[in-house]
Formats: structure tokens, C-alpha cells, sequence
């Protein structure tokens, strides 16, 4: 037997053994799968959302994105799988000759640039022209505002069929959807919780009007036959943008790359005890110094004598007065005098103090008295033992932020606070919006600068969206939790896919999840989820959230839709650039 016949014989027996070990592979045919023995019908799909829906990304509506939104994602793949949708069309951006709307952020080398690209705005509706529009999302929207034609004031107004009339909802009932896609509510939470929670004026959308406005959708859907998938709500203070700059001292000094240490702390502590203690302890000298002399030589401070005025007041000497009215009385005292001083009668300087009492000057002086802890106390106290009695109290408030190995949390502006500052609690979450801020109080503190009279120059202000509280968080948590629940209770009613983004995001945040080998996480540009601003997604994110649709479509109504190849899909431009300033040639 020669070489070659060898040859052949190992040759046949190798191919032999690989067919008998040939896995059974179950042949894809994309099929629509069946609602109660009914085929769904993908013909017009129709998707209702906010700015997740439109594809925003980086901060701005762009026409790079938005051609891969979630739902163009999946009208691809049903096209692909001539299932339908083949119609699908967007509201371009490129139909009004600009690549974006808003202001994208571009990474520098000295991090995110919210400003060095020029603001652009629609200015036409090109409605006439090409619509209408089956991926009808309006960055900003509420669910309670689906109905509203007011939106057309904003980005609405760019593709609205009747600006002032029409509404989001009418236009894609216009089209007679046979399925949809729906993803309402994240910003009936995200106005709250960038406006500063329960400080700022934003509220968020309470239960029974989200569950309103999200039955009269889906009523309507009924009314048309359509079937379609429900997408839950994620946590959105899991997002990077609540997520990357940390709210404890021990985070942000990690971030910068150096540990927090005892000697660290002693300077820190010493610092914010130098910068208090130099505003409030002279005041606090001044008002129980003994400097009233009441006869026979004897002298009482201020406090004394107006706690004595005040029980004569109310006619009981035992009576121990509030803090708000030994402050009043007080700042009412020191407006008297000056009036009498600067020669005012009796009458005129009476006059005089009521009115400063009731001025915003008078009461803001009234408030800072009650914010250092004034005490009735006081009238006997010595100066030492009046300074450990207010620092004990603004440090219980948080007016005095004490930082410890186990607690360090960092302070946010507070302008009803004596020293215009108010230490966090565990949970608070800092945003991108509130990086320069922390990194130069940081400094100030380590470098042993002093602080600016304005604290809203190295503080996060909680109103100017760079800071969330930690009630307020738990606030914003419990109202999507009450959301979701309202929307799996409807798609389980109404034979209607339920589409869990909030599991996906939270173990994102939580673990990571590996998909076709990439891990993605809600980190800060590394993640591979969110965009530069924090809140929106990548394109890739997009096609994550395409793909969990289509796969609970899928599930649902047993259909075989072509999933999206998502790794494809681009990220975070991670290589900074240094642009010319906006506006420049």
C-alpha cells in the first residue's frame, strides 16, 4: 500500500468522522410570529418615544445617530426579513441641510466640551415635504405630553403635520399603524432630577396622570388592532451621567489618583474649621461678650437682654424663647439703634426696624443668626462654650462639613445655609455637569487657597442640574418603580411585549454584561453604552436596546426577527481633540 493510498484512506475517514459529529442547525426562516392565532402584522410600525427614541446622542440630536436609532434598527431587520416596515421613514435631520440639532458634546484633552460647538435649532418644518413620520420621538418629551400641540414650540415643530394643532400621537395614529414600539417616562423623572429634586422646579409626572397618558396611547393602539412592544423605564441615576464624579471625598480624590489618609483629612477638617469658624466666631463674640450694662456694675450680652425683653414680652420669665425670635429680635434691636443713632425719633426708628425686619436684607441676617445655632443658652454661655454650642449644631445639619475615614461625603451649595454649604449624605449623586466645580474645590482645599465669597464657583449647585440628593434619588428610583409596574400590568393585559431595559441597565451598572464577547457597562466613555453626555446612548446602545426588543418580540409573540449585529456599531470617540472655539473660522 503506498503513501498516497494511506493519504486517501485518512483523508476519507477524517471527513467521515466530521460529518458524523456535524451539529444539527436549526434553519433561521424569519417569520412575524402570531397574536392569539392572529399573524402580527409588521407592515407600518410605528414608534412613540423621547430623545432615546430619536437616536440623540452626545448631548444633541444628530444625524449621525439618529439614522441608527433603536427603531430604525428593527424596521431594518423586518425589512431585511421582508416582514414589513418597508416605508419606515424619520424626520431626518439632513433634510434640513444641518448634521445637527443642539449643541453636541466633542472630547478634549481637557474632557467633555459642552461649548465649543455651535448651538443650531430647526427654523422649517418639512413636514409638507417628506412626512409623515413613523418614528415619531421628541427629545424632552413627557408621557403626558404625547397629547400636547404645545410641543410643536420645540423640536416637534420641525416635523409636526399641523404645528399648533397636530399632536405626536394624532400624527402616528395618521398612519394607521399595524405595530408600534413605545418608550415613555424617563423624562418624566429626568426634568426632576436635573433641576435639582425636590429644589428645583421640576416636578416629576405623579402616578395616576403617567398611567393616564400612557392608556390613552395604548387605548388608541387597540383601536387601530395593533399590536407592539411596551419598553420599561431604566434607573436613571444609574446613568454615567449620575455616576462618574463621586460624591464622597475618598471617590474624587481616587479619581485623581491619590488616597484619602489621616494627614489629608487633618487638612481638610482644618481648613473647613479656619474658613467657618473665621465667619461665625467673631458674631458669635460679639453677641455673648457682655456688653449691657444693667446696673450696680453689672453687665449682660446681647442675647441676655433680648431673652429678658422677650419674657417681659409675654409677661413669663421662665418663658424660653425660639431661635427665630431671638434672631428677630436681635436684627430688630440693631436697625433701632442704627435709626436712633443716625437721629431718628422714637416713633421713626420703630418704623425703620419693623421695616428691615420684614426686608429679604432682614430676614436673610434673622436667618443666618438661627442658621449658626443662636440659643437662648447664649445668655449665660461663655464665648467658648457659645462657639462649641453652634459648631455642634451647624455640624448635625450639615451647615459644617466634618470629614471622617468613614464618612466623607462632599458639600453641595445651599443658599439657606449659613456658610452657603450643605455636607451630603451617602446616595447623593454629583453630575458630569458638576466635574470642574469638585475638582476645584479639591484643589482650593489641598492647595490651601481660600474659598470664593460666591460658593457656587467650587460647589455643586443641586438647581443647576450638577447635583442630586439622596432623597431626591430615592424619590426618582420609587416613581419608576411605580412606572414599570403600570406598564407590565398593561402589556400583560393587552398581549403586548414587555421589554425590560431597566434589568439590562442595572446590570450594566451593577456587574457588566458581556455580549458577543464586548462587555458593556454604564461607565463613563469606557462603557461602551452611554454617549459623552452621560444620559443617551451610543449607536451601539441603540442597537443594544434594538436587539432586546426584537428578542422580547420574539418571545412574545413566538416570531423569528433577525437580530442586529450590534458590535458593529461605533462608540465613544475616546481620542480628544482641540477644537477651534465655536463660532471661529
Amino acid at each position: 500500500m503506498t503513501l498516497k493510498r494511506y493519504r486517501s484512506l485518512i483523508t476519507a475517514g477524517v471527513f467521515a468522522l466530521l460529518m458524523a459529529c456535524k451539529p444539527e442547525v436549526e434553519d433561521f426562516t424569519p417569520s412575524g410570529g402570531s397574536s392569539n392565532g392572529t399573524p402580527i402584522d409588521y407592515t407600518t410600525y410605528v414608534a412613540l418615544g423621547n430623545s432615546l427614541t430619536a437616536g440623540v446622542s452626545d448631548g444633541a440630536w444628530l444625524a449621525s445617530s439618529q439614522v441608527n436609532s433603536y427603531p430604525q434598527l428593527i424596521a431594518n431587520s423586518l425589512q431585511q426579513a421582508g416582514l414589513g416596515a418597508k416605508d419606515f421613514a424619520q424626520p431626518l435631520i439632513t433634510h434640513s441641510g444641518n448634521e445637527y440639532f443642539g449643541q453636541p458634546l466633542i472630547l478634549t484633552n481637557a474632557g467633555p466640551c459642552f461649548t465649543c460647538t455651535e448651538a443650531v435649532v430647526p427654523t422649517s418644518n418639512i413636514y409638507a415635504d417628506h412626512g409623515g413620520f413613523h418614528n415619531m420621538a421628541v427629545s424632552g418629551m413627557k408621557a403626558i405630553e404625547v397629547n400636547n400641540p404645545a410641543l410643536a414650540l420645540g423640536l416637534y415643530g420641525y416635523f409636526a403635520s399641523q404645528p399648533g394643532a397636530s399632536t405626536v400621537l394624532t400624527d402616528a395614529l395618521a398612519l394607521d399603524p399595524t405595530f408600534y414600539t413605545m418608550w415613555l417616562g424617563a423624562n418624566d423623572v429626568l426634568g426632576y432630577a436635573q433641576s435639582g429634586g425636590s429644589l428645583g422646579s421640576e416636578a416629576i409626572t405623579p402616578q395616576e396622570d403617567y398611567e393616564a397618558a400612557i392608556s390613552s396611547v395604548l387605548d388608541a393602539m387597540d383601536d387601530k388592532g395593533a399590536k407592539g412592544a411596551l419598553l420599561n423605564i431604566p434607573d436613571i441615576t444609574e446613568a454615567a451621567l449620575f455616576n462618574f464624579i463621586p460624591s464622597d471625598l475618598e471617590g474624587v480624590l481616587q479619581l485623581a489618583g491619590q488616597e484619602l489618609s489621616e494627614p489629608v483629612l487633618g487638612l481638610v477638617n482644618g481648613f473647613m474649621d479656619n474658613a467657618i469658624g473665621g465667619v461665625k466666631n467673631p458674631t458669635i463674640t460679639d453677641l455673648v461678650t457682655p456688653s449691657i450694662d444693667i446696673g450696680n456694675g453689672t453687665m449682660i450680652n446681647v442675647v441676655a437682654g433680648v431673652v429678658a425683653q422677650i419674657q417681659g414680652s409675654v409677661g413669663d420669665p421662665t418663658y424660653i424663647p425660639k431661635a427665630v425670635e431671638i434672631a428677630t429680635a436681635i436684627v430688630y434691636a440693631g436697625a433701632y439703634a442704627e435709626a436712633i443713632e443716625g437721629g431718628a425719633s422714637e416713633e421713626m426708628a420703630q418704623a425703620i426696624a419693623n421695616a428691615y425686619v420684614a426686608s429679604a436684607e432682614g430676614q436673610a441676617a434673622i436667618s443666618l443668626l438661627v442658621g449658626i445655632g443662636i440659643d437662648a443658652s447664649w445668655a449665660s454661655a461663655s464665648v467658648e462654650e457659645a462657639i462649641s454650642s453652634s459648631d455642634e449644631y451647624m455640624k448635625a445639619n450639615g451647615s459644617y462639613p466634618v470629614f471622617t475615614m468613614e464618612s466623607n461625603q462632599m458639600p453641595v451649595y445651599d443658599a439657606t445655609s449659613p456658610t452657603q454649604m450643605r455636607q451630603t449624605t451617602v446616595g447623593t449623586k454629583f453630575t458630569l455637569l458638576a466635574q470642574g466645580k469638585v475638582s476645584a474645590l479639591v484643589n482650593v482645599i489641598t492647595g490651601g487657597g481660600s474659598l470664593p465669597d460666591d460658593l457656587q464657583e467650587v460647589l455643586p449647585v443641586p438647581t443647576a442640574g450638577e447635583a442630586l440628593l439622596a432623597d431626591d434619588v430615592k424619590k426618582v428610583q420609587e416613581a419608576v418603580e411605580g412606572y414599570n409596574a403600570f406598564l407590565k400590568e398593561q402589556a400583560d393585559a393587552r398581549d403586548l411585549a414587555y421589554v425590560d431595559t431597566k434589568s439590562i441597565m442595572s446590570e450594566a451598572a451593577q456587574t457588566g454584561i458581556i455580549i458577543d464577547g464586548v462587555t458593556y457597562t454604564t461607565a463613563y466613555l469606557s462603557g461602551n453604552l452611554f454617549s459623552l453626555d452621560g444620559a443617551h446612548l451610543t449607536q451601539r446602545g441603540y442597537a443594544v436596546i434594538g436587539n432586546l426588543t426584537i428578542q422580547a418580540i420574539n418571545a412574545k409573540y413566538n416570531a423569528k426577527i433577525p437580530q442586529i449585529q450590534q458590535n458593529d456599531f461605533p462608540v465613544v470617540e475616546t481620542t480628544p481633540t482641540t477644537p477651534a472655539p465655536a463660532g471661529s473660522n
